[in-house]
């Protein structure tokens, strides 16, 4: 009798077949789901009412102020009370649930609520079972007798809702999971920003992100409730295994229009040939990229911290790529690397460590560091303004998507719901494997976005030396091209954190405080070459330009979340700033530099300012060869 009561309620709950869709058909306004003749049956209206409320009716003559149960003749007071309650007590399971539960709750009948009442019909089963076989035992009966076991021949409700879950709701679930993927998948907009409002563009209302792609949006809301079943399933039964099985179509049929897309973006261009060869492995510069601590450290902004610092060695090879490939590293960066916002309390080992990082990178780069000439591209191999946002936006929808994916997957282990068996079943492995890699295509097209913007930076910068305002003779004028990369810096800086949002931005505007410094003195090692002649005022103007820069970028970077490293930043500016100096010197303050600081700068770099013949000094290189072997000599005799 307790398993048909029980059946009855979940038959009431979930509605299955017809005379569900009938009751979501017959919503309007008079009603609420399909119970809107509940809803107004006088006969009922108070005893609803009470069941919230203990009992107590709220006409004018009952306890609270109620007439009783709501019914023509029905007392107050403490008799109307208990009459009231008495009824609701008497209702069958189903008639309660659909006058009571549902209008009360707010809710339609739907399959799906059987996965709401599993867990606990399962767990209610297994005492029932245990407290017959315990009542078995101390009456001596036959333990594998049918009385002992409950076997009185009708199926009991814990494989009455199983045969719903599996026959009814799992295909529903899965067409719902994979039609809602294909159909978003399929819009040309697919992965394209997120048209917001004028006021938030595309980003979050009060939030540092920007919006997924609708095609993300789609898989996270579409298999989510997935995920939340799995975790109210029996781990390794076969409805857990089908569920994780859909799971994974889902995931698959995402990640083959992904890869489409990445690639649509992406190849072709020139960052993207300096990121990988043809046949798409990871060049050295991928690899030093992966081992900055900007990198490190945007990981942790869309992963999970724990998972991925307690990921064993059975995890790595469950599907991640490896470093080789362009994977997932450790969080923890390079011991090294530098620190953004906290280099001004490091050592000053730390200072020299993080130099040999940034100095490793860019000897991955020579076509965009060593440069004679300014630099030229291809229009359709640089990123216009919409191209970039395209790009943005999709490293950001990759990247939030893989993490909520795997919150949900891992989401279990916090409420016993996952163990380490479940690790070793082959499905959530093989779904851990396509989270990792919708993870690893984020990285790919972030990576794809830094470049993109050192490749702009460097064209810019490369026509320095090319501007005649060098030569000027009359005023101190800035280069063109300087007031062209601050625009640059600015429009791309909104527009990457409009789409991408902050993290992104972050990330792709990283050691810029280095390079711009960089790029600076490789303008003047071109004018102290000898390429073309350099005035004071030139002189002046590339100081200037340094300044201007550096304003200009803090200003870009001056966002919250920002990986603006300001030791670095001071370090290099100043650094380039010495060095341009170093071209307005007479001869002997050149020599009485070199005597302080013969550190400060490579030699060969204080070879070519010694033989630089700049406004106030002609060059001679031998002095330096001279000076060189005094300072030796001088040394090893003191």
């Amino acid at each position: 009798a307790m398993q048909r009561e029980v059946k009855g309620f979940i038959a009431a709950c979930i509605a299955e077949g017809p005379k569900d869709k009938s009751r979501k058909k017959g919503a309007g306004p008079g009603g609420r789901g399909g119970h809107g003749s509940a809803i107004m049956d006088p006969g009922h209206l108070d005893v609803e009412r009470g069941i919230f409320s203990l009992g107590i009716t709220s006409g004018p003559g009952g306890i609270g102020g109620g007439s009783g149960l709501g019914r023509p003749g029905a007392s107050g007071g403490p008799d109307g009370w208990k009459k009231g309650r008495l009824n609701v007590a008497e209702l069958p399971a189903g008639q309660f649930v659909s006058t009571v539960l549902l209008v009360r709750t707010g809710t339609d009948p739907e399959v799906r609520h059987a996965l709401t009442f599993r867990r606990s019909v399962s767990r209610w089963t297994h005492e029932v079972t245990e407290g017959r076989r315990e009542l078995a035992l101390s009456t001596g009966e036959d333990v594998r007798s049918g009385t002992a076991r409950g076997g009185d021949g009708e199926e009991g409700a814990l494989p009455y809702m199983d045969n719903i879950i599996q026959r009814t709701l799992l295909p529903e679930m899965q067409d719902e999971a994979v039609n809602a993927v294909i159909h978003f998948l399929e819009r040309g907009d697919a992965f394209d920003p997120v048209a917001g409002d004028v006021f938030s563009g595309g980003r979050r209302r009060g939030s540092s992100e920007a919006e997924m792609s609708v095609a993300c949006q789609a898989l996270y809301a579409s298999t989510r409730p997935i995920f939340m079943a799995l975790h109210r399933l029996p781990r390794g039964g076969d409805m857990y295994l089908s569920l994780a099985t859909m799971l994974e179509h889902a995931m698959l049929t995402f990640i083959s229009r992904m890869k489409q897309r990445v690639g649509e973006v992406c190849h072709g261009k020139a960052a993207f040939a300096l990121l990988e060869d043809q046949r798409g492995s990871p060049t050295p510069l991928s690899r030093h990229m992966e081992q900055r601590a900007a990198f490190g450290m945007f990981q942790r902004v869309h992963s999970d911290e724990d998972d991925l610092d307690d990921a064993g060695p059975a995890d790595a090879g469950a599907g991640r790529p490896s470093s080789a490939g362009g994977g997932i590293l450790p969080l923890a960066p390079p011991e090294g690397d530098t620190s953004p916002r906290r280099t001004s309390r490091s050592s000053s080992s730390s200072s020299e460590t993080g130099r040999g990082s940034f100095e490793r990178e860019v000897a991955q780069i020579d076509v965009l560091t060593k440069f004679d000439e300014p630099l030229q591209f291809e229009h359709s191999t640089l990123c216009s303004d919409e191209e970039l946002m395209r790009a943005a936006c999709l490293a950001n929808s990759l990247l939030t998507v893989a993490g909520l994916l795997d919150g949900q997957l891992g989401s279990g282990r916090a409420a016993g719901g996952w163990g380490n068996k479940s690790s070793k079943i082959k499905a959530i492995r093989d779904l851990r494997g396509a989270i990792r890699t919708i993870r690893h295509h984020g990285l790919r097209v972030a990576k794809f976005c830094r470049v993109e913007v050192l490749i702009q930076t460097a064209r810019r910068m490369s026509q320095i030396s090319m501007s005649s305002v060098l030569q000027a003779e009359d005023a101190v004028r800035l280069p063109s091209c300087v007031n062209s990369l601050g625009e640059y810096l600015t429009i791309s800086g909104d527009n990457i954190r409009e789409s991408g949002g902050d993290a992104v931005a972050a990330y792709a505007f990283s050691s810029l405080e280095q390079y711009i410094p960089f790029y600076l003195m490789q303008s003047a090692r071109i004018m102290a070459g000898g390429a073309r002649p350099i005035t004071m005022n030139g002189i002046e103007s590339l100081d200037r330009t340094g300044s201007v820069l550096y304003r200009d970028l803090k200003g870009a970077t001056g966002f919250e979340g920002s990986f603006w490293d300001e030791g670095a930043a001071a370090e290099s500016f100043e650094g380039s700033a010495v060095f341009v100096s170093l071209m307005e010197l007479t001869m002997g303050d050149l020599e009485d530099f070199y005597r302080e600081n013969p550190g400060r700068f490579s030699d060969k770099d204080y070879a070519l300012m010694f033989q630089f013949s700049g406004p106030r000094r002609r060059g001679d290189s031998r002095r330096f060869n001279l000076l060189k072997s005094k300072l030796k000599t001088e040394r090893r005799g003191g």
